[in-house]
């Protein structure tokens, strides 16, 4: 069954159907036909909603899964969903169960109608407060909950999940999920992703279609959910679970590597996190240091702001577990887009161009110095934290800051409290205003961090997230790229650190680009890490460079992204270069298998990024035209741009195995051709030669009884090298 991606990784177990919640009953909770009584059991109902929430964000050890429970009681706390309930109850005369589910229906349609699919995909949390508090009003009168899975391995097919039920479940039983129309965006996708639980949404029909207690295989890499699979899908599948075994040993590997560029240039390789919780990931995934420490996690979501002592636990145990790496630590970015109610901040037509962060820190001088004294005493027991400033516009802004840093310095030396004597000051380069006065700010700080994702924003004066206009927000336009150069020229004359964080940071295909203009560190999601470090490791600093003078030069994003292109998928290295791209006693039964399997090496060897998309890409030709050559070979190829560079893979079955109805004589031999979308010309070449050699008895003798890698290679190179 076709479906879509939702969170990678594959699993199988017996399908569980889990239905619909019935409607919160019509009753009156309060027994009887009485308005100030039924609005008083809401009123309490909501407030035990609110502690549970509060409760289990604080002892979620996981960060993601607090932020989730956080953002679900912002909304149950939002005053208009308290009030328009409450009237419902009193002026209308309803049942809460039925104001309830009429308010939360009401917000539902106006979040779904939204351009964002970010906003389409909160529709669901509303429904899991409204069934939260229909819980503590009557019960629980609709127990369809996760929790109650059967003995043994499940996957939950349902089509809605709410976040509330994927926590409650028993993730030692639980392998995967099937969900209905649920995007990437949905708080029980991002917590899958999270908890590593495969999931995949399927359109209404497919999902109709599964038998309860069916075997299931969720492939949510692809998005497939394999309903009742025979033996061969099965073999091919646990080879996709070893595939990614392995993978991820070969990525901890790599993450254990310092960030280096082919030529020797050390760069940093940083992780961006939202608290503490997330600091073990990013180590486990090879980060350097923290470039971008959210500090908001501890302000939003509550009637009061954290004290000192609160903030200085928080910056404290991400210091301890950071050692002697560096943490950069922003200071609070909210308001406007990310209201604080106890800051008083109006409502603001346009908050992205507001009164948000550092604009708004002189109007609130105490909360600032208040964060600002938690970080000077996690500082001085660290020394390896820095301060960042975010939204800075004006050199005032940051003299401003100074000020603030200084009183706040003055008061714990007044209380007599350890902290730093010093700690370097930053501030973040996302409005276009900083980045053209960078040479005057460097005399103010330390420090700057290129915030990717705003700059770009503000650069193109474009909404990001406005589907409309993607094609202007686009880090390869020329106007942006002229932008960071010169800005990143000014802080290397200055002698200033510069990082980068944002979606661009870990995007390897950018990568070249950044290397060019010259950042000292990048600064990603941690999942982002490894495949970064990988890709630097092949690149030139001096080939960068030249590759960002062209870039500039250009007049359009596309010719930027072509010439990009074209710099990523140069060069076709060495064919079958390494033992690591030959097998000789493969246990593979089919063409899927062999196939899998080639693809596989090919990634575990570093030359593809992503295996499944170069499986497709051979299939495709493969359903066109099976490539059985006779004499025993088989020689698939395929283009994708997840291939970095030519490369010609060997595979030898242990049985021979029937390609096609069509074959005339079992494969005992495959010859899989990998190149770049934009290899122009390089698989004709190669498909060409090797069928020529593939014609002469002797060369296929030497690849079906060469007794090591080694004598493959050598014949490979022989006959790849003619011209």
């Amino acid at each position: 069954l076709h479906g879509h991606a939702l969170a990678p990784g594959i699993g199988s177990a017996a399908a569980v159907l889990l239905k619909g919640r019935a409607p919160l009953p019509r009753r009156f909770a309060a027994g009887r036909k009485d308005a100030k009584r039924e609005a008083e059991l809401f009123r309490e109902a909501r407030r035990q909603v609110e502690a549970e929430l509060r409760s289990r964000a604080e002892r979620s050890g996981d960060a993601v899964a607090a932020g989730i429970l956080k953002a679900q009681l912002a909304i149950l706390r939002d005053p208009t969903f308290g009030e328009q309930v409450s009237n419902r109850i009193v002026k209308g005369k309803l049942p809460a169960g039925a104001a309830i589910e009429k308010t939360a229906a009401g917000f539902a349609a106006l979040m779904q109608r939204s351009p964002s699919a970010y906003l389409r995909e909160r529709a669901a949390d509303l429904r899991d407060i409204a069934f939260m508090l229909g819980e503590k009003l009557f019960g629980k009168q609709a127990p369809r909950r996760a929790s109650l899975l059967p003995r043994g391995k499940s996957v939950v097919v349902a089509d809605v999940l709410s976040p509330s039920e994927l926590l409650a479940c028993d993730r030692r039983r639980l392998r995967g999920l099937v969900l209905g129309q649920v995007g990437p965006t949905s708080h029980t996708a991002i917590l899958a992703r999270t908890l590593g639980i495969p999931a995949v949404s399927l359109p209404n029909a497919a999902l109709a279609s599964v038998p309860d207690g069916a075997e299931l295989i969720v492939d949510g890499r692809r998005g497939l959910a394999l309903v009742r699979p025979g033996a061969p899908l099965k073999r091919y599948y646990r080879l996709e679970e070893e595939h990614q075994r392995r993978l991820g040993q070969r990525r901890s590997r790599i993450a254990a590597q310092p960030a280096t560029t082919r030529d020797g240039v050390r760069l940093e390789v940083a992780a961006n996190i939202a608290g503490p919780a997330e600091a073990g990931a990013a180590w486990k995934n090879g980060a350097e240091g923290i470039g971008l420490f959210r500090s908001e996690f501890l302000f939003l979501d509550r009637e009061a702001p954290p004290s000192e002592e609160e903030q200085y636990q928080a910056y404290s145990q991400a210091a301890r577990s950071a050692g002697k790496r560096r943490i950069i630590f922003r200071t609070l970015d909210v308001g406007g887009d990310k209201p604080l109610p106890y800051l008083g901040l109006p409502r603001e037509e346009n908050p992205f161009l507001g009164n948000r962060a550092v604009r708004f820190y002189d109007e609130h001088a105490d909360l600032i110095r208040c964060q600002l004294r938690a970080l000077l005493r996690a500082t001085g027991r660290s020394g390896h934290l820095k301060i960042m400033v975010p939204m800075v516009a004006a050199v005032g802004e940051v003299r401003l800051v100074r000020r603030l840093l200084q009183a706040a310095a003055g008061e714990l030396r007044e209380r007599n409290v350890p902290s730093a004597r010093h700690v370097e000051l930053g501030i973040m380069i996302e409005t276009p205003a900083a980045a053209l006065v960078v040479d005057s700010l460097a005399r103010e700080v330390e420090f700057f961090s290129v915030g990717s994702n705003d700059l770009l924003q503000y650069t193109m004066a474009v909404d990001r997230g406005h589907p409309a206009l993607a094609g202007l927000y686009d880090p390869l336009q020329p106007a942006f790229l002229r932008l960071l150069t010169q800005a990143a020229a000014q802080a290397r004359k200055a002698r200033r650190w510069l990082g980068i964080c944002g979606e661009m940071a870990g995007n390897t295909e950018l990568l070249p680009l950044l290397v060019g203009i010259g950042f000292d560190e990048l600064s990603m999601v941690p999942a982002a890490i490894p495949a970064v470090k990988e890709r630097l490791a092949h690149l030139d600093k001096g080939e960068c460079r030249s590759l960002l003078r062209r870039a500039l030069r250009c007049g359009e994003a596309a010719e930027v992204a072509a010439l990009l292109g074209e710099f990523n998928g140069q060069g076709t290295a060495p064919a079958a270069s390494g033992p690591e791209l030959v097998r000789l006693d493969s246990p593979c039964r089919t063409p899927a298998e062999a196939i899998k399997e080639l693809c596989g090496m090919l990634e575990l060897a570093g030359r593809i990024s992503d295996s499944p998309a170069l499986e497709e890409a051979v299939w495709k030709r493969e359903e066109t035209f099976a490539t059985d050559l006779g004499f025993g070979f088989a020689l698939p190829h395929g283009k994708s741009p997840a291939v970095r560079a030519a490369t010609v893979t060997f595979l030898r079955p242990r049985r021979p195995i029937r390609w096609s109805a069509a074959s005339t004589s079992p494969v005992k031999g495959v010859l899989l051709i990998a190149v770049p979308e934009k290899g122009g010309e390089e698989h004709l070449r190669l498909i060409a030669g090797l069928s020529r050699r593939l014609m002469h008895e002797e060369f296929r003798a030497d690849l079906l009884s060469a007794r090591s890698t080694g004598a493959v290679l050598a014949a490979l190179r022989a006959c790849l090298e003619e011209k």
